[in-house]
């Protein structure tokens, strides 16, 4: 494995910035690789991701406990939707605006 570019002043390593994103699930195979191997010899490393995880599995938990928005909640989305698809984009010089108007200094 390369060696791993350090920030000044006590920052976050370049392992180190990866862990939220490894513990998501959403690394490369060769991101995660590496994240495996340091977490395998580093403690320190290895102590970060347990709170890093503990941390993600109550966000989830606290997302899950909300419950779906109102009936009210979602027919304002909707109509707010579509309120937005009545507007139609204007074209000039091959540049939408949404109002027509050219910008400033335009010609």
């Amino acid at each position: 494995m390369r060696a791993m570019k350090s920030l000044p002043e006590g920052g976050l390593g370049e392992i180190e910035m990866l862990l939220p994103w490894y513990a998501a699930g959403a690394l490369n195979a060769r991101d995660t690789g590496g994240v495996e191997r340091a977490l395998a010899r580093d403690s320190r490393l290895a102590e970060q991701y347990a709170a890093i995880e503990e941390e993600y599995a109550a966000i989830i938990d606290l997302n899950e406990s909300l419950g779906a928005p109102s009936a009210r909640a979602m027919e304002k989305l909707f109509a707010s939707i579509d309120e937005e698809r009545t507007y139609r984009p204007l074209a000039s010089f091959g540049i939408a605006f949404w109002d027509g108007s050219s910008p400033r200094g335009a010609v």
